[in-house]
């Protein structure tokens, strides 16, 4: 279709154009310096600021990518027109508009092309943009202006890869961004973009309220297919039970005519009934719900220690870890509260419990030692610098040893020796509950493995089982109904008994996982430990993790 026909298809509406008697808002650079985030990138940007501010009221906040595209008068959005309208009516809460471009990092050879940050900023995955955007732009125009600090509000939006941008700053940072417009959103394979949809279905929902825009003769490259990407975004939102309205159009293409017809409206419904703040997962179908107990989160659990690292559950269902802080290990009862269990264990790296001892690795002295049932220590093996330890159920322990890509194997005897696990870089071990299988993370990211036990505690068959999404940290814990738990920097990813990865829990309070067991007297507790704090979140065990 030509440009005309297309107009003529999406026609703007009342909302796009000055109308008598609304007070127009001002637009003004913005002066937002050279980037740290993104080093030696410069960019323009502008705010716009309603007639309705009052500096004594902080203003909700509309972040816009590719500031100056939205900003053209000769373009079809007019954006700062639409605000105007819809602020004067109430329909949507006083905001201040932050326009801003990609960033261009200039060359020192002289007329030589500056570096184009676009794709690099607004395609990548990962929190890069959404660290810009709260360590940058929002506290420099928080020095003019009195912006509001919580996520419900503040709004992303963008197109292309600006939508993609958007949706992923507040997809990393969902307490800081809760509202989303997309419009022809990239979710392709330009660098990562295709992989958010499916991580969308499996990980904890968040509290977000998502605008989609799109249409069937969106573009097809060699990246990917932009219809069926929104297609596919849109369904994995509705699964995982976000807040999610979308709008569809034949004839809409890779182009502003249908976008922004309907950017009204997305703005009626991204701030609709604020300052409600959008809610998480309300009707998700996730596997994941049906493991996490309902209504219930994290609970840090109290005691007087100092930092938790290292963790692991005895056959009891108590839980110990290690507290770097006062150089001691700490016992949690199942459903109790901590108690000191060992002073003076500086260093610890690891931790193993079961068959009434307790197994620790520490950095400095290098060594893996054990307390017996009697309370009594004995180191068991020096000069090894272990960050992962095992115990099975007839006495035999593993320890995975990074640094020198070792796994090694403590027989019942006492003689240490090194077992194959198919990694260069083994870093956290944990045995099936039935003991047939040694799972095996990887230090240097990816799968983690799974090996076969023989009778001798040798591993044979090693593969790599578990494909995680996210970098492991090396914790790992086991079900007695045969699924796992990995750690990983993207959560605590649900592993079913056939190695795939059925939902990722986000972690509690947006801390790193470093430790991790199941624990209680019925295993329906999940414990991690943050390097801070112990937290314990309850599950039920038994539910079925396929759907």
């Amino acid at each position: 279709m030509t440009r005309e026909q297309l107009a003529a298809e999406f026609p703007l509406g009342p909302d796009s154009l000055p109308q008598p008697g609304v007070p127009a808002g001002r637009v003004e650079p913005f002066a937002t310096g050279v980037s740290r985030v993104y080093p030696g990138a410069v960019r323009d940007a502008w705010l716009y600021v309603p007639a309705q501010y009052n500096p004594a009221q902080p203003a909700c906040v509309l972040i816009v990518q590719d500031g100056a595209d939205h900003l053209k008068p000769e373009r079809r959005w007019h954006i700062p027109t639409v605000l105007d309208n819809l602020i004067h009516r109430g329909e949507i809460p006083v905001t201040i508009g932050i326009f801003l471009n990609p960033g261009e990092v200039p060359s020192a050879v002289p007329g030589a092309a500056p570096r184009e940050n676009r794709s690099f900023e607004y395609d990548s995955p990962g929190d890069r943009y959404a660290r810009f955007l709260l360590e940058e732009i929002l506290p420099a125009a928080g020095r003019l202006h009195a912006l509001r600090t919580d996520g419900a509000s503040r709004c992303l939006m963008g197109g292309s890869s600006g939508a993609y941008c958007a949706f992923n700053a507040a997809w990393e940072r969902p307490r800081e961004f809760q509202r989303v417009i997309s419009i022809v959103g990239s979710y392709t394979a330009l660098r990562g973009g295709h992989q958010l949809a499916p991580l969308v279905r499996v990980c904890e929902p968040k509290p977000l309220r998502v605008f989609l825009q799109s249409g069937a003769n969106d573009l097809r490259v060699f990246a990917g297919d932009w219809w069926t990407a929104n297609l596919e975004m849109c369904a994995a939102l509705e699964y995982a039970g976000y807040e999610v309205q979308h709008v569809w159009a034949e004839h809409a293409g890779h182009d502003e005519f249908h976008g922004s017809m309907v950017f009204p409206d997305a703005l009626r419904w991204a701030w609709r009934d604020y300052p409600r703040a959008p809610v998480a997962g309300a009707s998700s179908r996730q596997t994941l719900l049906r493991l996490l107990a309902p209504g219930e989160g994290w609970q840090r659990l109290a005691g007087g220690h100092g930092a938790a690292t290292a963790l692991a559950a005895d056959d009891h269902g108590a839980v110990v870890f290690a507290d770097p802080a006062q150089n001691a290990l700490w016992h949690i009862p199942a459903g109790g509260a901590p108690a000191r269990l060992a002073a003076e264990v500086p260093g610890v790296t690891a931790l193993a419990a079961g068959g009434g001892e307790l197994w620790f690795a520490q950095a400095e002295p290098r060594r893996v030692s054990r307390i017996d049932a009697s309370g009594r220590r004995r180191v068991e093996r020096t000069g090894l610098l272990a960050t992962g330890l095992e115990r099975s159920t007839d006495g035999r322990v593993y320890a995975a040893e990074p640094v020198t890509g070792r796994l090694w194997l403590r027989a019942v005897a006492g003689e240490w020796r090194p077992v194959a696990c198919g990694l260069a870089a083994p870093q956290g071990v944990r045995l099936s509950a039935d003991q047939g299988l040694l799972l095996v993370s990887d230090a240097a990211g990816g799968a983690a493995q799974a090996c076969t036990v023989q009778p001798d505690g040798t591993l044979v068959d090693a593969a790599p089982y578990f494909p995680l999404h996210g970098q492991a940290t090396g914790a790992i814990a086991t079900a007695r109904t045969g699924w796992s738990v990995h750690a990983t920097v993207r959560g605590l990813e649900v592993a079913m008994r056939n190695g795939v990865i059925a939902g990722i829990i986000s972690p509690p309070e947006g801390e790193g996982v470093v430790g991790v067991a199941l624990a209680g007297i019925a295993g329906d507790e999940l414990i991690v430990s943050t390097g801070r704090h112990v937290y314990r979140r309850r599950i039920r065990p038994e539910a079925d993790l396929w759907g």
